[in-house]
């Protein structure tokens, strides 16, 4: 009984993050190898035809097009730490990512650095260089 409740208490303990160990998000760095990609997933990006904004129909057929490389992508506008997204493929997942630039930046500066042959580690990078300064 005694080793049960010790058992339970350490992995309690260990999967617990004190909340003083997060940073900024101005400096918070987060590489591709973080996020951990779900690769049996189906495509559940929204139809880009929902949304009459052009910048919106754009970032939206970005995120469908390329969702498997947002599956390794950090977004910036901190939604894994505010309302657990894993991903930024999941802000699309939603209307959320039609209300935040911060998604919609993402979905296509990753789509454009894609087609130039850029790994999703190299596209992270770049994204976290962006944010930064």
């Amino acid at each position: 009984m005694n080793a049960r409740f010790l058992l339970a208490t350490l992995l309690l303990i260990g999967c617990s993050a004190p909340e003083s160990s997060r940073e900024p998000a101005a400096t918070q760095s987060a590489p591709a190898s973080e996020v951990v990609p779900d690769a049996a997933a189906t495509n559940k990006v929204l139809d880009p035809a929902g949304f009459t904004d052009p910048r919106v129909r754009e970032a939206y057929a970005a995120a469908k097009k390329y969702a498997h490389v947002l599956e390794s992508i950090y977004c910036y506008c901190r939604c894994k730490e505010n309302i657990g997204h894993r991903a930024l493929v999941e802000c699309f997942e939603t209307d959320h990512a039609s209300n935040c630039v911060v998604c919609m930046n993402e979905a296509v500066m990753t789509a454009r650095l894609t087609k130039e042959g850029k790994t999703p580690k190299e596209i992270q990078k770049a994204i976290d260089a962006f944010y930064a300064g």
